[in-house]
């Protein structure tokens, strides 16, 4: 398969950052003719890619970015990807000593790379308290994607089948999840506009993963779908097919 020189420098960037491909790198002398991005083109796989594997990496990579950028306090979602790419690139990372003379090497050769391109914004953790009208937002933005592949019955079934148990999500009627306005008009003022506990956001993210996994089985480029259309990427992570 063709795959774009962006995707195989952001492959080598994410293998020069680990410990084992330092060690490697360091136990393995270069030629006199080798440079260390040849180096490290040994490391991954990426001409005998299948289609779909390709399809996959891409679309890892692209959400390990908007992560990285947007949500980058979820750390383990990031490494949780990194491993992703690693195992479908065929590297095998089960060394652990590092070298610091790759380490320098390594640094030295990104940093120079990277002044030539533009830095990426850093953006910090929302501080804003996030209420139910959010939650309608991602609820509306789900359901429309996932109803022109799947159709309305089919999804309102899903919500159905994937709420969780806590009694306080039986207010949130599913057939109000097509439009927000309808969705905060079946709600108590107050409840739409009074911040969530954490522990009412995680329920809330459990649902809408499930639903997205539970939807995967039959339409398994969602996630994709999803991403596209700005969907917060820590409910997207684990979810590639």
């Amino acid at each position: 398969m063709n795959v774009s020189p962006t995707i195989r420098y952001y492959v080598r960037r994410l293998l020069a950052a680990h410990p084992a491909v330092q060690s490697r790198l360091q136990d393995q002398p270069p030629t006199t003719m080798e440079s260390l991005e040849d180096r490290l083109e040994r490391y991954i796989n990426l001409d005998y890619l299948t289609y779909s594997q390709l399809n996959e990496l891409e679309f890892l990579i692209n959400l390990h970015q908007k992560i990285k950028t947007n949500e980058p306090h979820h750390t383990q979602h990031l490494k949780n990807i990194e491993r992703k790419i690693f195992n479908l690139v065929g590297v095998d990372l089960s060394a652990s000593s590092v070298s610091p003379d790759a380490v320098a090497e390594l640094a030295s050769f990104f940093s120079d790379r990277e002044e030539t391109e533009s830095p990426a914004a850093t953006v910090s953790a929302p501080t804003n308290a996030v209420t139910l009208r959010q939650y309608g937002q991602y609820f509306q933005l789900v359901t429309s994607i996932t109803a022109r592949y799947l159709g309305k019955m089919i999804v309102n079934n899903y919500w159905l089948l994937t709420r969780p148990r806590q009694g306080w999500l039986s207010q949130l009627r599913v057939d109000t999840f097509w439009d927000v306005n309808n969705f905060l008009q079946n709600l108590p003022t107050a409840h739409t506009e009074t911040p969530l506990s954490e522990a009412e956001v995680e329920t809330l993210d459990q649902w809408i993963h499930g639903f997205i996994r539970h939807a995967c089985r039959v339409l398994p480029t969602l996630p994709r779908l999803l991403l596209a259309a700005g969907m917060p990427s820590h409910l997207l992570y684990d979810l590639v097919r």
